[in-house]
């Protein structure tokens, strides 16, 4: 029995054009992540893609350029999601229970986080936090960007490392060093 595509799986009776699309590209996400459990990101083509996804050549078009540009856009996702929960711990009076939550939603999407990381989430091209935060951030004052900036980036290294040596600090205890480290965010 041939398995469902990423489409087939969904339920997708007579949607608007805007949920069309995102399932559309949710499929398309999902279909690169799974594809990158099981070979490196450079032997992926197009073709793998929207195969297992699904959906057209042309709706992949519709919504990317390149296979490139998917991972770019999981990456700002990934960034965004990461940068919100960022941005309540800044502004919550007692962030703890904030960072903690950082911590659980990478060991609860382990695989994820670690394709990502192997497909170069870290690298320029794909994801580009100063950027981000310019953008996102502009009505702040250069001094408050540059320290969420420099916040970020250090609390980024610490996750991908305690990920790379098998997340075996508990998360409650990763939650109060970033606590330590940033009593001031």
């Amino acid at each position: 029995m041939q398995e469902k595509t990423e489409l087939q799986k969904r339920d997708m009776l007579r949607l608007s054009n805007e949920e069309t699309n995102r399932i559309t590209k949710e499929c398309i996400h999902s279909s690169l992540v799974l594809l990158m459990g099981e070979k490196p990101f450079d032997k992926i083509s197009i073709t793998d893609i929207v195969r297992r996804s699904g959906v057209s050549r042309t709706a992949f078009y519709r919504n990317f350029s390149s296979k490139e540009d998917v991972l770019s856009d999981l990456s700002r996702e990934l960034l965004s999601g990461f940068t919100q929960m960022v941005m309540r711990a800044i502004h919550d009076e007692n962030p703890f229970q904030l960072y903690r939550q950082m911590f659980q939603l990478v060991k609860d999407n382990q695989q994820e986080f670690g394709l990502m990381l192997k497909a170069g989430l870290q690298r320029n091209e794909y994801i580009n936090v100063s950027a981000y935060i310019q953008s996102q951030y502009a009505h702040l004052d250069v001094m408050t960007r540059y320290s969420i900036l420099g916040w970020w980036g250090a609390l980024l290294n610490i996750i991908q490392d305690w990920y790379q040596k098998g997340m075996k600090e508990d998360i409650t205890d990763m939650a109060r060093l970033i606590c330590r480290l940033f009593p001031e965010m």
